[in-house]
């Protein structure tokens, strides 16, 4: 099947209706595949000079949910960080806490109650339920327990490594064993983990297997250190990397803002891959499957390159 094409992010403003805490709702065919062809593809990511009133986007991954992981600390800030969010653009926003932090039904409710109080303080971003997971061998048994938040009650499982470890030798079995039992996953911050920064390459046999690589968008910006930002850069050049998202954690520090890192990735793989990359961050919420580029192989990183910066 080709691309679908939109014309704009605007278009998608009605994709998500109002449904419940964590039942997906799509504005579209569930199913239909998103592939890359270098241009023309998906929606339109505006430039800082353009208008950006109408143009909606989606953060995948946040710790918006209040009092309960090492995201935001109130509702207060959670009612922040979702004006700062509207304010760049962003539609809808999953909340995606540390899974080892809360429970699924504390999740489903407190994004029910979350999106209540957004509406009451006249906000119209969306929060939509999900978790971060850590990757382990009993997640296909959570699953079948119902003891996993899967993104807006789709298949796409958000996982995470540990950020000092090593990277893990059953990886690719794990990996495995969730997409066996209906789980699509997506590696969070991939450019935060050492084997990566050191080789972008390490993400390759993932990308083989249908994983979904997402980066961080303040990494693009040297904010989670040089090592970070370059491999971040490297995923995307290369087009090994298919998400942005904020991971954000508070609405001044780590906020929850997307658009600007689109635009860097942009400059650094071509509008037309930065719109492809939107528009996939749209289709993982509807549940659609999505077809990434084939990739080029990442540079590693030189040994000494970061002495003489």
């Amino acid at each position: 099947m080709g691309p679908t094409r939109t014309s704009d992010l605007a278009r998608l403003r009605g994709s998500f209706g109002p449904g419940r805490a964590g039942t997906m709702v799509s504005g579209g065919a569930r199913w239909a595949v998103r592939s890359w062809s270098g241009a023309g593809v998906g929606v339109h990511v505006t430039t800082s000079e353009e208008p950006t009133a109408h143009a909606r986007l989606v953060d995948l991954h946040s710790h918006v949910l209040p009092g309960v992981d090492d995201g935001a600390r109130d509702v207060d800030e959670a009612l922040r960080m979702l004006r700062v969010a509207e304010e760049d653009g962003i539609a809808t926003i999953a909340a995606t806490p540390h899974a080892d932090s809360v429970t699924p039904q504390q999740i489903l409710d407190g994004v029910a109650e979350l999106n209540r109080l957004a509406a009451d303080a006249g906000l119209r971003i969306r929060v939509v339920p999900g978790s971060e997971v850590r990757i382990a061998a009993d997640l296909p048994a959570r699953a079948a327990d119902g003891r996993l938040v899967t993104l807006a009650d789709t298949p796409y499982l958000l996982l995470e490594l540990s950020l000092w470890g090593d990277w893990p030798p059953f990886l690719l079995e794990a990996i495995y064993s969730c997409q066996v039992v209906g789980l699509w996953p997506i590696l969070a911050h991939a450019e935060r983990y050492p084997a990566v920064q050191r080789d972008p390459g390490r993400v390759l046999p993932l990308v083989e297997r249908g994983v979904l690589v997402q980066v961080n968008a303040d990494s693009l910006f040297g904010r989670n250190g040089r090592k970070a930002q370059w491999a971040a850069e490297e995923l995307i050049r290369s087009r090994a990397a298919h998400l942005i998202a904020s991971d954000a954690h508070r609405s001044d520090s780590r906020p929850p803002r997307v658009r600007a890192a689109l635009e860097r990735a942009a400059a650094v793989a071509g509008e037309e891959y930065a719109t492809w990359m939107a528009q996939a961050a749209v289709d993982v919420l509807r549940g659609a499957p999505v077809t990434p580029p084939q990739p080029e192989p990442p540079r590693r990183r030189r040994r000494f390159r970061w002495l003489f910066r």
